[in-house]
């Protein structure tokens, strides 16, 4: 899809508002804006002219010049595709990388206080039914490795945590298990080692351990006893198997394109060789996470519009329906009211002395009913009725309810 602008249609927007921000408007870089003003000979503010406008200094707007009649005078502006976001943060997070001055191959002497206290937890664990040590308490970093890998550990997340800095990332401890954050987006993660899983046989003692509880519960019975239960044995033997992975965002349900999300040992490279290129994903994720928020909120905006617009259309056709309704009771009543005149004439033509009292009975009470109906009619009797239906004002929509729109 392409937008089309004049020169001076792009003149006013580029001095609207900052570039980058028109450029996520228009959902190209702000660098080519940049470009197309210089093409078409069309002035943006100078460096810092936002920054003094915002503190209230006098700035100048330096004023659209006049250009040659042959030039084109359209400006076309063709909006990025939908994975236009994954390919600028992929592009803005490889220029850090490659400009900042730390080295990822460079062992840092000590990780942070996040970092220390997850390889002392590490150090004090246990390994579960499947072998593996697992932390996952606030404020360390989730992980499930082998005891024999938390010297691997420790060299990596050093690393990861300086690789990550120079992304504008950080570890950070709450109540939950440390993720990577910028201050604005959070990235979890977690650190795993594969194993393989082997049916695990018997041993001679706890075969004889097995071969005696049945016999004893063959000697009762096969009565179940509270102070002699079944011995349970593993069914498996888990090996670890060396080979490290980190992986982002367990919980995925953002819609292609989806960043990379994990990052795992391979026959030549391990995790501790790829620390520029996991901090890179953090930086994508994060950059995921973003766009799917301004997605959600894009669309959230959208339908509370569409129902703010079917609310006032409903309000509107509920006003039109109440005054519609009046409009039928006033021509109904004016109707009646000519039928009366028309009725009342007739009573008085040809006055007789002899006629009955119950005719002039009839005649007084008839001229009644056209002052009443003559009265109701009136400007002021409009006006009274009106105000009493709340119709014609500004609280026609009384007892207005609008529907699940």
């Amino acid at each position: 899809m392409s937008l089309s602008f004049t020169r001076h249609e792009f003149y006013d927007l580029v001095w609207s508002k900052p570039m980058i921000h028109l450029a996520k408007e228009l959902g190209v870089s702000d660098v080519a804006l940049h470009k197309i003003c210089r093409k078409h000979n069309i002035p943006n503010p100078p460096l810092s002219w936002w920054a003094k406008k915002a503190a209230g200094k006098a700035v100048e707007q330096i004023p659209l010049p006049e250009v040659e009649s042959d030039r084109p005078n359209a400006i076309y502006i063709r909006n990025a595709p939908a994975a236009y976001w994954k390919t600028q943060a992929i592009e803005v997070a490889e220029e850090k990388a490659r400009s900042s001055p730390q080295s990822s191959a460079a062992i840092p002497k000590r990780g942070s206080v996040i970092v220390r206290n997850t390889l002392a937890a590490l150090r004090r664990g246990k390994a579960n039914e499947q072998g593996p040590i697992c932390i996952r308490a606030a404020g360390l970093v989730p992980c499930s490795i082998a005891k024999q890998s938390i010297g691997r550990i420790a060299e990596f997340l050093p690393r990861l945590e300086m690789a990550a800095e120079v992304q504008g990332f950080a570890l950070m401890a709450d109540e939950k298990p440390s993720r990577f954050s910028d201050g604005t987006q959070k990235v979890q993660f977690e650190i795993t080692e594969g194993y393989t899983r082997e049916k695990l046989e018997l041993t001679r003692k706890e075969k004889a351990e097995r071969a005696a509880w049945e016999k004893r519960s063959e000697r009762r019975g096969w009565r179940y006893a509270h102070g002699d239960p079944h011995p349970i044995f593993a069914d498996w033997d888990y090996n670890p198997t060396g080979r490290l992975s980190i992986s982002f965002e367990p919980v995925w349900y953002y819609r292609q394109p989806s960043p990379r999300r994990s990052f795992n040992d391979g026959k030549r490279q391990r995790l501790e060789e790829l620390v520029d290129k996991i901090a890179i994903g953090i930086a994508v994720v994060a950059a995921a996470k973003a766009e799917r928020k301004r997605k959600d909120n894009e669309q959230a905006r959208l339908y509370e519009e569409q129902r703010q617009r079917r609310e006032r259309e409903a309000r509107l056709k509920y006003i039109e329906e109440r005054r519609s309704d009046e409009l039928t009771i006033l021509l109904d009543t004016q109707s009646r009211l000519e039928k009366l005149e028309t009725l009342l004439a007739l009573a008085h033509d040809e006055p007789r002395d002899d006629i009955d009292s119950r005719v002039h009975e009839f005649r007084h009470w008839l001229q009644g009913q056209v002052n009443q109906t003559r009265a109701l009619l009136a400007p002021t009797g409009l006006e009274e009725r009106f105000s009493e239906l709340n119709l014609f004002g500004h609280d026609d929509d009384r007892d207005f309810r609008p529907r699940s729109l």
